[in-house]
């Protein structure tokens, strides 16, 4: 019997990809165009057929079957097919009829499932995951920000970059996680067991699909727990399908980190040599290849060997951050690359010291609804004037801890409104969101040199037990000053003016709805070609400013506030609201291990850098401005 007449009855009578033997799972995957003879002709990789024939034979002497002839489902299955429509009929398997998708959880009249198996009232960062402009954002970047060659161009250090977007996402939602005393994020490192956790989409959630009527929408699938990665496959353009094998997967992991290692093979001919300048090219090899394949598996978990099946919200950037699972799949693909930045080793701040000194106490912060009642006009010049009078002159080696005006703790509180599903079926929905009260940061500062210097403030906070972590650090903003021979001053800036947030800040929910691609802005923009569009939304994108903090506990939570006064020569800081990325390395000074695993050992003594302990506090309600 021929290999594909054997592996054909298997298939005629097996309802499900898992009780194929493995021989008829190799036949499959060896006889359907892989993927990864094509894999993805990025600038940094070259890649090649993972198995080879001799190979295959190999195994088939194990099942003892001798005789390999080339076939697949194009050639006849038995002599006595005559017709030449029952050998187009078997010229390619019909995934769709031969593997049956596994039933889908009984609704329930709300959309969700029975709460004895889906409550999303159980899940305590359910709020966090599904913010609209969360997810906005995330769609945002992805859409400015594409990788690869468009044009012949591509965006400039967009491999750094996507690492570090999705670094900043993951730092904030760790931060949340540890606030509400639960366990930090668990990197998907297992390819082979099954995952646990389930995800059911929130009913209102739809996706268009091509090939269907215009207008159609369906609901995205749900994934029950402790499903598995299993290979999955794909109708090309040229209607030729396309394998994504799980081995394979594994394979590129193995080569990444090869390469990390300092090792070359056919795949990474160049050897790292350690430096920033190759923060790009890694983090776009780790992105176009491993963290692209494994977000397809996940996407289509429910459907191996499959063609034409609805994927689940971990296809595409428009609600990926949803599921739980988004998450522990990039904490795995962060911690990769980092590996490869604790190789670099801690960073020397030799060249970066200007002649500058801030202390503890001279991180100061205050309310703005209070800084309106005492002073209105502040506004004009962010309380600059004010801070000079009260928190300067002769005040400035006071330590001002107790001062009516500053606090030493943020708050948040949890709002409710009413959301429209502008990108869906615009259904309306009461949702809970975060809101923080705004502040404003002062940091008084001294120029110990006869010239003037300009600086770049970089303000960051950590949760206080994480603080020895480099890749938990949360980036709130930087901003340049300039201060004049031997001047002692304060200067301010307004936490909804922070570079990492978009601008103007979301505050009011027509700010917020306004930030979503809905269908009718969807065609505008299908106008124009992919690189037109990311230029035309470049600035459009960045953090919500609704989720600029974490949201604390109840009773307090305590973070480290970290202020590093940085050499403004030599960087792109922004001097406004203008949009200018920073030329130093994304992450900076948090783009490095510590010395000795120490945050404290790797600052110390350095006397442009303070830190301070700060509470956020989740509150029932604040003024709001």
């Amino acid at each position: 019997m021929s290999v594909s007449n054997y592996c054909y009855n298997q298939v005629r009578s097996s309802s499900h990809i898992a009780e194929l033997s493995p021989l008829c799972i190799r036949h499959f995957k060896e006889n359907s165009h892989n993927i990864f003879e094509k894999r993805l002709q990025s600038p940094w990789t070259k890649r090649t057929t993972f198995q080879k024939r001799s190979a295959f034979q190999e195994e088939l002497n194990l099942y003892g079957i001798v005789q390999f002839k080339k076939e697949n489902f194009a050639e006849k299955r038995d002599t006595d097919d005559t017709t030449k429509k029952e050998e187009e009929k078997r010229k390619k398997p019909n995934f769709q009829e031969l593997f049956k998708d596994p039933p889908q959880v009984k609704i329930m009249a709300d959309g969700w499932p029975d709460k004895n198996i889906y409550d999303p009232a159980r899940d305590k960062m359910f709020w966090w995951r599904n913010d609209p402009v969360l997810n906005q954002h995330h769609e945002h970047w992805h859409i400015v920000m594409p990788s690869g060659e468009h044009n012949g161009t591509s965006k400039d250090r967009e491999g750094e970059n996507f690492i570090y977007m999705h670094r900043h996402m993951l730092a904030r939602y760790d931060a949340n996680r540890w606030c509400l005393g639960m366990p930090l994020v668990d990197p998907l490192i297992d390819y082979v067991h099954p995952i646990p956790e389930a995800f059911y989409p929130p009913p209102f959630l739809s996706q268009s699909i091509d090939g269907r009527p215009d207008g159609v929408r369906v609901p995205f699938p749900a994934r029950p727990p402790n499903q598995v990665f299993r290979d999955i496959v794909t109708m090309g353009d040229d209607n030729t399908e396309t394998v994504f094998a799980v081995k394979d997967l594994t394979n590129i992991l193995d080569e990444i980190e090869i390469w990390i290692d300092g090792k070359t093979d056919e795949v990474h001919p160049s050897k790292l040599n350690l430096t920033d300048d190759e923060a790009t090219s890694l983090g776009g090899d780790i992105e176009v290849v491993l963290h692209n394949i494994g977000h397809n598996m996940l996407g289509y978990i429910m459907h191996p060997y499959t063609l034409h099946a609805v994927p689940s919200v971990l296809v595409g950037a428009r609600a990926g951050t949803r599921d739980p699972l988004f998450w522990r799949w990039h904490r795995h693909i962060d911690n990769i690359y980092a590996k490869w930045q604790n190789l670099l080793g801690p960073r020397d701040f030799s060249d970066d010291m200007p002649p500058v000194t801030i202390r503890e106490k001279d991180i100061i912060l205050s309310f703005t609804d209070i800084l309106l009642e005492v002073d209105k006009s502040g506004v004009n010049d962010t309380w600059v004037k004010y801070a000079n009078e009260k928190f300067g002159g002769k005040y400035f080696d006071k330590d001002l801890s107790n001062h009516p005006m500053v606090t030493k703790t943020l708050q948040t509180k949890m709002k409710i409104r009413d959301y429209v599903w502008l990108e869906d079926g615009q259904d309306h929905e009461k949702i809970q969101y975060l809101y923080p009260r705004d502040w404003i940061w002062f940091v008084r500062a001294q120029n110990v040199s006869p010239k003037p210097v300009t600086l770049t403030f970089r303000i960051w906070i950590a949760p206080i037990d994480l603080i020895d972590k480099h890749a938990y650090w949360i980036e709130i903003d930087k901003f340049k000053r300039t201060l004049g021979p031997y001047e002692k001053t304060v200067v301010s800036q307004r936490c909804d003016h922070a570079v990492v947030i978009r601008k103007p800040a979301q505050k009011t929910t027509k700010q917020m709805d306004d930030t979503a691609i809905t269908p009718w802005q969807k065609e505008k923009l299908d106008q124009f070609n992919f690189a037109q569009v990311a230029e035309k939304l470049f600035c459009d994108c960045g953090w919500p400013y609704n989720l600029i903090i974490p949201r604390g506990s109840k009773k307090g939570s305590t973070f480290k506030l970290f202020v590093y006064v940085s050499d403004g020569t030599n960087d792109l800081v922004r001097t406004d609201t203008q949009c200018v990325p920073d030329i130093k390395p994304f992450g900076y000074p948090f783009d490095r291990p510590f010395k000795d695993g120490s945050f404290y050992k790797t600052f110390q003594g350095m006397k442009n850098v303070a830190h301070t302990d700060i509470t956020i506090k989740w509150v029932e309600d604040f003024p709001e401005v």
